[in-house]
C-alpha cells in the first residue's frame, strides 16, 4: 500500500502502478485510499523509525522502476532481514509474546549478510541519472568490507570504478574483492577505531554538494587541502577527523588531487541512500 502511494505521488495512473506491483487496478484503487500513516505508525510500533521507512519506500521505488517485481522483493527481503538480524523488532515481539527472554537474540543468528547480494542491490539504487551530477572527474567507486577486514582483499570494490554512462552511473566491472584499493585504505583505518563502519563511496565536492549534505541533516568534517597526496595520506586524513557517527567526510583534494566527498555508512544500502538524498538535493537546487 505505502509504496502504491508513491508512485502515484510520481504521477503514475493506477493502471502502471498495477503493472509494477503485479496486482490489479481494482486492488491499487484501494490501496491508494487506505490511511497511509496508520500503515507507517504500525511499522514504527515493530521498530523502525520515520526516516527509514521513508528512506526505503524511495529505495524500493528507484528498484521497482528500474529492475521490475524481482529485483524489488530481493531487495526488500534483503533489507527486511537486516532489521531482522540487527535485532530491531525484538521489543515489539517481546509485546505479543510475554514468555521471550528478555536476554534473547535468536534472530541475529538467523541472518548472516552476505556482502556481494548487499553489495549488488546498492549498486541498483546508484544507477539513478540524479547521481550522476555527483560523479567526480577521477569516477568514483563503492565499497564494502567484511568486519574485522585486515586488507584490502576483504573488501568489495569496483575495479575500473563508477562513470557517468549516457547520463546514468554505471559500474564499469562486477564487484570485486580487492577491486579498490584506494576506498580499502579508508575503511581499514576507519574500521580500527570504528568497526561498524563498513561501507563509503566517493562522490564529487563542491559548494552545492556541501550544502546539500546540510539540507538532509547529515554530519561531516573536512580535511585538506594537502600538498602532497597518496592513498595512505589521504586515508589517514580522512579517519583522523572522522568521529564514527559522521556521515561524510570531505578532503579538498591537494596539488593535482580533486576535493572529494566520502559518504560512510554500515553498509552499502545505507550509503547509497545517503547518496540519493544528496543527489535529489543537488539537482533541485
Amino acid at each position: 500500500m505505502l509504496e502504491a502511494k508513491k508512485l502515484r505521488e510520481q504521477g503514475m495512473s493506477q493502471t502502471r502502478i498495477a503493472s509494477l506491483l503485479g496486482v490489479t487496478q481494482p486492488a491499487v484503487k484501494q490501496y491508494l485510499e487506505e490511511n497511509e500513516q496508520e500503515y507507517k505508525e504500525k511499522l514504527i510500533q515493530m521498530g523502525l523509525n520515520k526516516e527509514e521507512i521513508d528512506e526505503m519506500l524511495c529505495s524500493l521505488t528507484e528498484v521497482l522502476t528500474r529492475e521490475g517485481v524481482k529485483s524489488a522483493m530481493l531487495f526488500i527481503t534483503t533489507r527486511s532481514l537486516i532489521f531482522l538480524s540487527n535485532l530491531r523488532f525484538c521489543k515489539f515481539h517481546r509485546g505479543m509474546d510475554r514468555e521471550i527472554p528478555a536476554d534473547c537474540a535468536i534472530c541475529g543468528e538467523i541472518y548472516r549478510q552476505d556482502e556481494e547480494t548487499i553489495f549488488y542491490d546498492a549498486l541498483k539504487i546508484i544507477q539513478n541519472p540524479l547521481i550522476s551530477l555527483l560523479i567526480p572527474q577521477v569516477l568514483s567507486n563503492l565499497a564494502f568490507a567484511k568486519r574485522g577486514a585486515k586488507d584490502y582483499n576483504d573488501i568489495l570494490g569496483i575495479p575500473g570504478r563508477i562513470a557517468n554512462i549516457r547520463g546514468v552511473p554505471i559500474a564499469a566491472s562486477k564487484p570485486q574483492w580487492g577491486g579498490s584499493k584506494h576506498l580499502s585504505e579508508i575503511l581499514i583505518r576507519i574500521m580500527d577505531n570504528c568497526p561498524d563502519v563498513r561501507s563509503v563511496m566517493d562522490i564529487k565536492y563542491d559548494s552545492k554538494v556541501e550544502s546539500s549534505i546540510r539540507a538532509n541533516g547529515l554530519s561531516f568534517s573536512k580535511v585538506g587541502p594537502q600538498d602532497s597526496v597518496d592513498d595512505k595520506m589521504i586515508a589517514e586524513a580522512v579517519s583522523s577527523v572522522f568521529n564514527c557517527k559522521e556521515d561524510a567526510v570531505i578532503h579538498l583534494g591537494g596539488k593535482g588531487l580533486e576535493p572529494v566527498t566520502y559518504i560512510f555508512g554500515r553498509n552499502p544500502l545505507e550509503v547509497a541512500e545517503k547518496v540519493l538524498k544528496i543527489a535529489r538535493s543537488y539537482a533541485s537546487s
